[in-house]
């Protein structure tokens, strides 16, 4: 570009016209702001929220305490003990703990297990206000919903 080229261009300001254009179409076009908590929306189908564990139709826990989940973990999230009861043909879990703070979400342990007993969740609001309510012990890896934000929050959770 010339000298008087760029002495025009600057004298008349085009490159500030042109940002202004673009502020100008932005700020007329479709909002696509969500108010939140007021308007919730879903997460993307590859989301990844909190890990947790699943029953079966019966009830009974998938989770056979095979430790996969521990090997594979590259941090180092759970630590796990199993027993199995006499006449029982699968051992089940009797300590199951994991480390939120801890987990880098990779997905290696659900990859791993083979009856799909530890799962990804649909749940993305992992908010809290102690350190103590992101260790979760067996009971808590099936809570879901209002349950766990209340285990999340240290004022509202229950005494161990």
């Amino acid at each position: 570009m010339s000298r008087i080229g760029r002495f025009l261009k600057s004298f008349f300001l085009v490159d500030m016209l042109r940002g202004l254009a673009v502020t100008l179409r932005l700020y007329f076009s479709r909002k696509v702001t969500v108010q939140y908590p007021e308007q919730v929306q879903e997460p993307a189908e590859r989301f990844r929220g909190i890990v947790r564990l699943y029953r079966d139709d019966k009830g009974e826990p998938l989770c056979i305490a095979c430790k996969a989940c521990q090997r594979a973990c590259g941090t180092n999230c759970f630590d796990i003990e199993g027993k199995k009861e006499e006449g029982a043909k699968v051992m089940r879990p009797t300590k199951f703990d994991w480390k939120l703070d801890r987990c880098t979400f990779c997905g290696f342990c659900v990859e791993v297990c083979p009856t799909n007993a530890i799962r990804f969740s649909r749940e993305f609001r992992l908010t809290g206000t102690d350190k103590d309510g992101l260790l979760f012990h067996l009971p808590d890896m099936y809570l879901a919903g209002e349950d766990l934000q209340s285990y999340l929050c240290a004022g509202c959770r229950r005494p161990r």
